[in-house]
């Protein structure tokens, strides 16, 4: 006859902060002088939390309170300690409430403080109140979503330095990389040594390095950039540099090696994915030049209203012109939208001086009564915290590349 064996697997949902606490006190590490310590201070930081969030004439405030400081003390101890109870609870001895609380109140202000994104001047999306705020109590940090989180931004400030180094290699000012996603300035910089060059191009000198690019990969039928354009590189940001290489040779080159694409049209593709210094009235005039009007120039010879609206929407909130969006660069125009407001006035300004002639009027239409209304309810409407219904109205009515692909791309 067989014995089967039958095991009950206990899970513990205990905040870390109480199972730690409670291993001290069973095990004899936490004596009770500091128990009563904990409670005293835990009762005066209870009041100071309460305060600095609502209000300590509240109960549910002071409940809430106590939820915070319980959040913080486990959020501390456990990315210190790991599982290890003993530990936890031996610096729970040594060291006040006030200290374990403040240590994980200084973990969420070192990710708050963090790039969300990698655009460059992006606006925060919380406050820094709001962002503790929920992550003391609406939603507070798990460890590992914490560390995801913290991984995350890490990436986003490892790339936006890796930027900032080759915009300061280029000779690129800092002031002119605003609302620019900074992947965008790396791609530039390897490109710009694949040809030859030294300093980042201005638009003119951009469409002339493409076109010298293509041809040079159009007559060997391939485009390997090596490995010895990134030979100056430091260390910190070679694999990340050495990343955008190999993505270019996969994504750019069939671009490239495709001769029946045009030259404005593979323009108008880069535009979103390389980095153009704006260099003064001259430099778009010789861009117009070698390439089109200053209409098409914006708009890269797109004339659908996707397109002239993706243009009216960068214009108005005050960015670099496009016609196609990342869904990166879209939630970070949201925010800039969400805290200076739509200036229309630029739009008018632009329509005017630029737009041909026989479109004028149509153009002012389709800005001003068709769109702006209906734009300023739906992307200005605070109680969409989390963008979700604005970033829909975006992706309908403009050109916002995301994972997802736009039904109406197909109509455009």
């Amino acid at each position: 006859m067989t014995d089967n064996k039958q095991h009950i697997a206990l899970v513990d949902k205990r905040p870390f902060f109480e199972k730690a606490l409670c291993f001290g006190v069973l095990h004899g590490i936490i004596d009770p002088a500091k128990c009563h310590a904990i409670i005293s201070d835990g009762a005066k930081g209870t009041v100071q939390v309460a305060d600095h969030f609502g209000t300590s004439h509240l109960y549910a405030d002071l409940e809430n309170a106590r939820k915070r400081i319980v959040s913080l003390v486990s959020l501390y101890l456990e990315d210190s300690y790991g599982n290890d109870l003993e530990q936890a609870a031996r610096s729970l001895q040594d060291n006040t409430l006030l200290f374990h609380s403040r240590s994980g109140n200084d973990m969420l202000k070192k990710l708050h403080a963090m790039p969300e994104s990698t655009v460059y001047g992006d606006i925060k999306g919380q406050s820094l109140k709001d962002f503790q705020n929920q992550r003391t109590l609406t939603k507070p940090f798990s460890l590992g979503a914490y560390r995801k989180e913290l991984k995350r931004r890490q990436d986003n400030a490892a790339i936006m330095n890796a930027a900032l180094w080759f915009a300061d290699d280029m000779g690129v000012a800092r002031s002119s990389l605003d609302f620019i996603a900074v992947d965008t300035v790396i791609r530039t910089a390897i490109l710009v040594r694949f040809g030859g060059e030294q300093r980042c191009a201005s638009r003119s000198q951009f469409a002339k390095l493409v076109e010298a690019v293509r041809s040079k990969v159009l007559a060997s039928g391939k485009m390997r950039i090596p490995k010895a354009v990134l030979h100056d590189v430091p260390d910190e940001y070679t694999e990340i540099a050495d990343g955008i290489r190999r993505e270019m040779e996969k994504h750019d080159a069939p671009l490239l090696l495709n001769p029946a694409m045009a030259l404005d049209g593979l323009l108008n593709v880069f535009e979103s994915r390389y980095f153009m210094r704006e260099t003064g009235l001259e430099d778009v005039d010789s861009f117009d030049a070698f390439v089109s009007k200053e209409w098409h120039e914006a708009t890269g010879g797109k004339e659908d209203p996707y397109s002239r609206l993706t243009l009216f929407m960068c214009l108005a909130a005050g960015v670099k012109p496009k016609t196609t969006l990342s869904d990166v660069e879209a939630r970070a125009m949201l925010r800039r939208v969400r805290k200076n407001g739509f200036d229309s006035a630029a739009v008018s300004t632009f329509i005017e001086q630029s737009a041909p002639f026989e479109i004028k009027h149509n153009l002012v239409a389709l800005w001003d009564e068709e769109f702006l209304p209906e734009a300023m309810e739906r992307l200005l409407d605070e109680s969409d915290t989390t963008y979700v219904r604005a970033m829909r109205f975006l992706a309908e009515n403009c050109n916002v590349s995301t994972k997802v692909k736009n039904p109406k791309s197909a109509q455009a």
